[in-house]
């Protein structure tokens, strides 16, 4: 029951750390557009609206992550409990696959609409991947088993 614990806060650490990062990536995209359209951003709202995003979009961003990455994950550990060889690789391809998958799917059910703004381009759906890429690293270095000295 205690490794169960563990690895169930090392899972939801590793959907904060993809939500964190995705929101924040995606925030900057969307302004960064707006800047390649002539828009002037300061500093304060640059600052403000990554705070909203993280509050508002995050949120609901979050569940999203947390079902994709609980999948993926599993998905992954299967793999690895075949395949035996590279539990890191497995469990990075699993959280970047896991964001593609998502996105286009959220896209395909909102009727074509790219629903995360920041990842329409493809520089933009890159770093959403690395951000699920990054949780799975951190997950699978913190679940794994450890070696005899």
């Amino acid at each position: 029951m205690k490794k169960f614990a563990i690895t169930f806060l090392v899972f939801i650490l590793s959907v904060l750390i993809a939500t964190l990062l995705a929101t924040l990536f995606s925030t900057q995209f969307v302004i960064a557009g707006l800047e390649g359209v002539g828009a002037k951003v300061g500093l304060g709202d640059r600052l403000d609206m990554t705070l909203y995003d993280l509050g508002h979009l995050g949120l609901l961003y979050g569940i999203f992550i947390f079902i994709g990455l609980l999948i993926a994950f599993t998905a992954a550990g299967l793999v690895h409990h075949f395949a035996k060889t590279k539990r890191p690789l497995i469990y990075v391809v699993a959280g970047m696959a896991c964001f593609v998958v998502m996105l286009y799917l959220m896209q395909a059910v909102f009727f074509g609409v790219p629903i995360i703004a920041g990842a329409r381009s493809g520089l933009g759906l890159t770093f959403q991947a690395l951000a699920g890429g990054l949780a799975g690293y951190v997950f699978a270095r913190m679940t794994g088993r450890k070696r005899a000295s």
